[in-house]
């Protein structure tokens, strides 16, 4: 792959079109160079300069406007493909899309391709989508490197630690520890969604360095938003053994906080009392969380989540130190201090990875936003939250734990948040009608679960075959009357019962209470008495009997999720 650009993809990525007569005012140039397209377009005229300019304008995304005969397109594509300069930058073919042209093209190593007579909205982002794929190749191969430079800040920190006079006892469990970190690097980076990296990352923190509770804020823009905690004691007041989801909040990045004071010096916090902050510091301990929540913080430790050059992704705070059998009283020691920090430059690998998928994930979902209003970001995050609380519970009750368990939870929740992706293929028109939708029309929305299903087929990794999964089959019923059904002995029938893998039976459910729960433009949202009224009657019918059960089982986890990610 060819050197990185500092500037692919960022907030002006280059875009290389060509097109035999390139205007920036023409054709799909001009389309990509208007408002409110946040891109920079560069022109190409004739394919045999089209490695030349690669290699000199380095784009993001490589636009191939064929209105003439394929061939010359397809071979150029190859020639790319096999070009150590070139080899990974995302190609969009706009072309006659049939499907002789589209597997062709498809096979030579296009990206993407888009139909000639396509509407301007979807080739920009479809473009920006390929321009997000590729900065995260980019900054994946940057991660790696990252990763490599935090072992070996380990290993530097074993050395210092084993030349420092302390006892066996203590040199042991710190070596242990240290251990422990660079096999930790290599499990968090098999973590694909930003919820479950976030809920390990700050697990893996407390047991390492012995803490009650602890929250993680993540940096955007000029401010810190409260996005994770976990607090022992409070789980242990709750029914499902699980810390309460609390409202998000921000805090600004300033000397005022704690937290906000990490992220602007990069500096770490360790504190014995909060309730006794030296006067000469800025900072304050804020005590409304605890007063509201029946809690006392006493000791905090609180570092910045850094990548090279110190940029400061979010804070992780560590509340309560306790010793080995979890009993509070100790303090936050320097060593600690800088365990945490080494720990943090390993998460922040995994973090930053994690937002890169995340990002294309919502580029995806904004793709079919365009096209249906009602699959907004806070919808797919609701209905992967539901999805995985139905999960941990179905496993739970049959004894499913540890990394198996956590990476299907993690398969799942990514694959719930593209559950409706497919609508990118169903006309405007029919998914933002304002009134219920005839026959016919149904007909072309149910299209959209074959559509989503075709995204994913070539099923490269696990994470793709439960997305195909989820987006073909989540409109399955257990009863047999859902689609797209199967062919059976030569009859096509709804698939039934077990038929329908479990993700999709759980994403089904999840789905169809977070619609009814919801304003849509032919509907007012129901009550939620009269949307647990319908699962009820739907049990053994539309929906999995015991997904039900487990549903009414966790009802209070399912509302705070629901109450956590509001309509925007």
């Amino acid at each position: 792959m060819m050197a990185p650009d500092t500037s692919i993809p960022g907030a002006h990525p280059i875009i290389l079109v060509l097109e035999a007569d390139y205007r920036t005012d023409h054709g799909i140039a001009g389309l990509l160079s208007g408002p409110p397209a946040n891109l920079q377009v560069v022109g190409c005229t004739r394919l045999t300069d089209l490695l030349d300019t690669i290699v000199r304008t380095r784009p993001a995304v490589v636009v191939l406007v064929v209105r003439g005969p394929i061939e010359p397109a397809i071979d150029a594509v190859k020639h790319l493909r096999h070009s150590i300069e070139a080899d990974a930058v995302p190609v969009l073919m706009v072309a006659p899309a049939t499907a002789t042209i589209r597997a062709q093209a498809l096979a030579a190593g296009v990206g993407d391709i888009v139909a000639l007579d396509d509407n301007a909205e979807e080739i920009r982002a479809r473009v920006n989508t390929l321009a997000e794929h590729y900065r995260h190749l980019v900054q994946r191969n940057e991660a790696l490197h990252g990763l490599a430079q935090a072992r070996s800040e380990i290993e530097h920190l074993r050395t210092q630690i084993a030349e420092q006079p302390q006892s066996k006892g203590d040199t042991d469990s710190l070596r242990q520890r240290l251990s422990g970190l660079l096999h930790l690097g290599h499990a968090l980076a098999q973590i694909q969604d930003f919820h479950t990296l976030m809920e390990r990352i700050l697990s893996e923190a407390r047991g390492m360095i012995g803490a009650d509770a602890g929250t993680i804020f993540i940096r955007e823009g000029d401010s810190l938003r409260f996005a994770y905690c976990q607090n022992e004691t409070l789980a242990r007041r709750t029914a499902s053994g699980s810390t309460p989801r609390f409202a998000s909040y921000r805090v600004p990045i300033s000397d005022r906080s704690i937290a906000g004071w990490v992220a602007l010096s990069g500096e770490p916090v360790k504190l014995d009392d909060c309730h006794r902050v030296d006067p000469a510091l800025p900072y304050r301990f804020d005590p409304s969380f605890d007063q509201l929540l029946g809690y006392r913080t006493t000791t905090m430790l609180a570092v910045a989540l850094k990548l090279r050059a110190n940029r400061v992704l979010g804070v992780i705070e560590l509340i309560n130190a306790t010793d080995r059998h979890g009993q509070q009283g100790r303090l936050f020691t320097p060593q600690d201090a800088a365990l945490l920090e080494h720990f943090g430059s390993v998460a922040s690998v995994a973090l930053e990875r994690t937002q890169m998928t995340e990002s294309i994930i919502l580029r995806m979902i904004r793709m079919a936003e365009i096209r249906d209003p009602s699959e907004t970001g806070a919808h797919v995050e609701r209905v992967a939250g539901y999805s995985a609380v139905l999960f941990e519970e179905w496993a739970r009750r049959r004894g499913l734990l540890g990394a198996d368990f956590e990476r299907q939870r993690d398969r799942l929740r990514i694959a719930a948040k593209l559950h409706d992706v497919g609508k990118i293929g169903v006309p405007d028109a029919i998914l933002k009608k304002p009134a219920r939708l005839d026959p016919a029309e149904f007909e072309q929305v149910k299209r959209h679960a074959e559509i989503g299903g075709m995204l994913f087929e070539e099923q490269p990794t696990d994470y793709d075959e439960a997305a195909r999964e989820v987006a073909l089959l989540h409109h399955e019923r257990w009863d047999g009357g859902g689609y797209p059904g199967m062919e059976v002995e030569g009859q096509h029938r709804g698939r039934r019962g077990e038929e329908i893998p479990l993700f999709p039976r759980i994403v089904g459910i999840a789905d169809v209470f977070d619609a009814l729960s919801s304003p849509r433009s032919y509907k007012e949202p129901w009550p939620e008495e009269r949307v647990l009224e319908y699962l009820q009657a739907e049990r053994g019918k539309h929906f999995d009997p015991e997904l039900v059960d487990i549903f009414m089982a966790r009802l209070d986890e399912i509302r705070a999720i629901r109450d956590f990610e509001p309509d925007r």
